[in-house]
């Protein structure tokens, strides 16, 4: 399975949990398949993307068998999650978009106490890909820096 392919399964995982029409152990079940299909690619940045999403997706099925009654807890924290993992737009505009979520999900866990520390810990996979978004932006600055302080001699 390629990266794209990923992207594409991925996708249609988070719809099953928004749909709520499987059960924790298929979707178990797909993240396990997800894992097992992806251990071939090994590029570096697509890498940490799989990983970052596979565990996002565990952490959710985790939640799942604990569903709070009072709030789908489960379709926000995926909406959230799935809204912080698109590779659409800038790295600034990514960043921005895992900044909300994450604050949606903190949101959201202080609404829910019953499941506050499950849905904290989803967001530590998002706090990670903000730090290394946040570590390539700083350096595409540094670069343009440069290429703009040579471009002045």
């Amino acid at each position: 399975m390629n990266y794209d392919e990923f992207n594409t399964e991925y996708a249609k995982v988070l719809d099953k949990i928004k749909s709520g029409r499987c059960s924790w152990s298929e979707l178990s079940g797909h993240v396990t398949r997800l894992r097992q299909a992806t251990a071939g690619i090994t590029a570096p940045v697509e890498r940490t993307q799989v990983d970052h999403d596979l565990a996002a997706l565990s952490q959710m099925v985790d939640m799942s068998r604990r569903t709070n009654d009072k709030e789908d807890v489960w379709t926000v924290t995926s909406d959230a999650i799935r809204k912080a993992s698109s590779q659409e737009g800038s790295v600034a505009d990514r960043i921005a978009r895992i900044e909300a979520s994450i604050n949606e999900i903190t949101s959201l866990a202080n609404r829910n106490p019953d499941e506050r520390d499950a849905l904290m810990q989803s967001t530590s996979t998002l706090r990670i890909l903000h730090s290394s978004l946040q570590s390539s932006l700083r350096a595409e600055e540094a670069d343009a820096a440069a290429a703009a302080a040579a471009a002045t001699r």
